[in-house]
């Protein structure tokens, strides 16, 4: 036997574990790995109403806060693949979106890049052909899956949904305006027009998205978030619940700052809303397993649009200056002082801000009675120097004053009616005890006309905006005057010069 043959067995496996500790990890350790997952994120905006550009923040009046040109600005600084969508109210709020009609934020909205977009109640509220109109030059598909014609099919000018890839991922986006329009726009704005129930129209959606391949779907909603206390309806909360199959609902209609999102328990649908007036973005960071695309995690986050600290898009801003350049001349004059702040309250109350915009009313047109709708009164005005453009922002829409004849009897009627929505009716004129958690017909205790108890026999004349004209009885007198309501409000502040919230006591709760 050779001399060294005794020790070839044991030295090859004293080697071999050698070459084990020395070498790398093997390929196969690699691909056993798990793989990284697709992220996409979804910017989302909401409730917009005009507000395109900065603005001093309410805190810090030396800061700008909110606007589009900063929304561009964060939006190109972000390289990862992402959707950019809008749950709808787009224009009415500010001169540069109302007196426009919209087609100063639809060129923005351009600009910026917008993936699809919703319809809100407002983008109804100048009528059906200038909303087609402002549709056409919008470069992003316009969502609506639950609005049909008188014959029954839906409308040939929105869209009901998208199917859209990102990252290799199939997204399946579909849009739901509120049901209720008849209660938010004008009767002729929407005429011959059918809202189908959400929930309903969403089943139908999921199950047609998923035919077609998605492998995530979004509902992009102008419905609203279900707020403990508040009032009652089928809002996004209800469609998470009874709909399976929705991954992300991107909100708005009812200006909730979702701070944290809510997601349902059922079926785990995450709910996301910013707020309103374009101060923040939300981002919704999904995240997908890059083998089957299913979705993994997704959570939301707001983001603040701080200008100093985010930039602004020059093209964007420039947009935005061109638009307000003109308007700015009129609109920032300096027409009156308010010597206290004018409140809009919660909507529950009787508030400084309503009565003296009802006051207003009643003195412009010599009626007894006048009436301020509650949630026609969209932002407060401080105290201080009062611009023409802080009472446009006050009252935005294109409300008519009408004049009525009302009897006695139809006018509870009517102020029961006004108790009990969704924002307390406004009045001048009067008093009224009420009790908002009485069923309709029992929420009026004693009501007062210029000091004396009201006269169910007795005709009434009252001062009041068209909008409301859809609770008036049909037999009661009306006659239009042609004039806009926020006019009216801009001679009253011009002629008293000193504005300031009238004396409470007219909306009184009963057993308070």
């Amino acid at each position: 036997m050779p001399e060294n043959a005794r020790f070839r067995g044991p030295a090859r496996l004293v080697l071999a574990a050698a070459l084990l500790v020395a070498a790398p990890s093997r390929p196969a350790f690699a691909e056993d790995a798990a793989p990284a997952p697709i992220v996409v994120r979804v910017y989302h905006t909401n409730d917009v109403h005009g507000y395109i550009m900065a603005r001093p923040d309410k805190l810090q009046n030396d800061r700008l806060v909110g606007g589009a040109a900063a929304l561009k600005a964060l939006l190109d600084r972000d390289s990862s693949p992402k959707l950019v969508l809008d749950a709808g109210d787009w224009w009415q709020g500010t001169p540069e979106g109302s007196l426009t009609k919209g087609a100063a934020v639809a060129e923005v909205f351009n600009a910026i890049g917008y993936d699809a977009v919703e319809l809100g109640n407002h983008e109804f509220d100048p009528g059906q052909a200038e909303l087609k109109a402002l549709i056409g030059t919008m470069t992003m598909p316009v969502l609506a899956a639950n609005v049909y014609g008188a014959d029954g099919k839906r409308v040939p000018w929105t869209k009901p949904a998208i199917l859209k890839e990102v990252a290799g991922v199939k997204f399946g986006i579909f849009g739901l305006v509120t049901s209720h329009l008849d209660h938010l726009v004008l009767p002729a704005s929407i005429a011959g027009l059918k809202i189908r129930r959400e929930v309903d129209e969403a089943r139908d959606q999921v199950k047609a998205l998923r035919r077609q391949g998605a492998d995530v779907i979004i509902a992009v909603t102008h419905v609203g978030f279900e707020a403990p206390g508040g009032p009652k309806f089928e809002g996004d909360q209800t469609i998470a619940r009874e709909v399976e199959g929705i991954d992300l609902i991107v909100g708005g209609h009812t200006h909730t700052t979702l701070a944290r999102p809510y997601r349902d328990p059922a079926h785990g649908t995450l709910i996301v809303q910013t707020g309103s007036y374009l101060l923040r973005v939300g981002r919704a960071t999904l995240k997908f397993d890059p083998k089957t695309h299913r979705l993994l995690s997704a959570d939301d986050e707001l983001i603040e649009l701080r200008p100093d600290r985010l930039g602004e898009d020059p093209a964007v801003k420039a947009i935005v200056a061109r638009q307000t350049e003109s308007i700015g001349k009129i609109f920032d004059a300096v027409i009156a002082t308010a010597t206290a702040e004018m409140s809009r309250g919660d909507g529950s109350l009787e508030t400084g801000l309503g009565s003296w915009m009802a006051d207003c009313y009643r003195s412009w047109s010599g009626a007894e009675i006048a009436f301020q709708n509650g949630a026609g009164m969209r932002v407060d005005i401080a105290s201080g120097p009062v611009t023409l453009r802080a009472l446009f922002n006050v009252m935005p829409y294109d409300d008519g004053m009408v004049k009525l004849r009302m009897t006695g009897a139809q006018l509870r009627d009517f102020v029961d009616r006004g108790v009990g929505a969704r924002r307390l009716i406004q009045v001048s004129g009067m008093t009224a005890e009420f009790d908002r958690s009485k069923p309709s017909g029992e929420r009026l205790g004693a009501l007062t006309v210029g000091g004396a108890a009201l006269n169910p026999a007795k005709t009434y004349t009252v001062s009041v905006q068209d909008f409301l004209l859809s609770d008036v009885d049909s037999a009661v007198e009306r006659e239009e005057s042609g004039v806009l309501a926020r006019d009216v409000l801009k001679d009253c502040a011009e002629k008293q010069g000193s504005i300031a919230p009238p004396a409470p006591g007219r909306l009184k709760p009963r057993g308070s």
